[in-house]
């Protein structure tokens, strides 16, 4: 199960939006690319180009864990940007649950 807390170290990967990857993709580019370790507590988010899916991977010492949200059609999450130029960033809960719960309307349709 995915647990999240305020406690949990959060990194954003900016450039990595194929949502076919699942865990093992995904910890290849943790390593290779990023030459990270997950550690325990680490939270990785990954988003869509069309901003409409987010992933949230997660590692303790005994397993991987994956959570996902989509919005319907008509909705997005708010688009992460950084004034640097990094891969991968480090963001607190409150970010991680501002992108979360915070859709944007694509078009409103009055009748």
């Amino acid at each position: 199960m995915l647990s999240i807390t305020g406690l949990n170290r959060f990194y954003y990967l900016r450039d990595f939006h194929d949502m076919r990857c699942k865990y093992e993709r995904v910890l290849s580019i943790i390593h290779q690319q990023l030459n990270r370790e997950p550690e325990e507590g680490d939270v990785f988010i990954v988003m869509s180009k069309d901003l409409r899916k987010v992933r949230l991977f997660s590692y303790d010492h005994r397993s991987y864990c994956l959570f996902e949200k989509r919005f319907t059609t008509g909705y997005k999450f708010m688009q992460v940007v950084y004034e640097e130029d990094e891969t991968l960033y480090s963001i607190n809960w409150k970010d991680v649950a501002l992108i979360l719960e915070s859709p944007v309307v694509k078009r409103f349709k009055i009748k």
